[in-house]
């Protein structure tokens, strides 16, 4: 599918939601191995008697996995800040023409091919990337608005 120019803006925009729920992903899996590590480092600080190098080696790790664990806090943060932005963006599309907008949730939400998208909704193939094209079009159009607002 050709894209315009702008409707290529909008597409970056809204495929910034994939970029950070991937990341979080991988931040997620570390932040599990984190926890587990955190677990059996307190249990062996608890469970030996050690001196104090070893102790002092085992309280940094702690350390370490703690900034990791803020890290991927700040991560999630992210996420659900960029998801509620992109959601939003998207329903506001939707408002505006409700098959577009639609389509834009299905595509850049929940991350559907169009071949999907025109079996789940019953349109063409085609059909589903002339409403695509629509929806990114009125997406280019409202955050040029959203532009104009900032800078007033």
């Amino acid at each position: 599918m050709k894209l315009s120019r702008e409707q290529k803006i909008v597409d970056r925009f809204l495929r910034t939601y994939d970029m950070v729920e991937s990341r979080l992903g991988t931040n997620l899996a570390g932040l599990e191995r984190a926890e587990s590590a955190r677990s059996s480092i307190t249990g062996s600080i608890e469970a030996m008697s050690l001196s104090g190098g070893q102790r002092d080696k085992l309280a940094e790790s702690l350390v370490t996995i703690d900034a990791a664990v803020d890290e991927i806090s700040a991560c999630a943060d992210l996420f659900a800040a960029n998801f509620r932005e992109i959601e939003g963006f998207v329903s506001e599309v939707q408002r505006i023409d409700c098959q577009a907008g639609k389509v834009l949730r299905y595509v850049y939400l929940e991350q559907m091919t169009a071949s999907d998208v025109a079996e789940r909704v019953g349109y063409s193939r085609r059909n589903v990337y002339t409403l695509l094209k629509r929806g990114l079009d009125i997406a280019f159009d409202l955050l040029l608005k959203e532009g104009m607002n900032d800078r007033e």
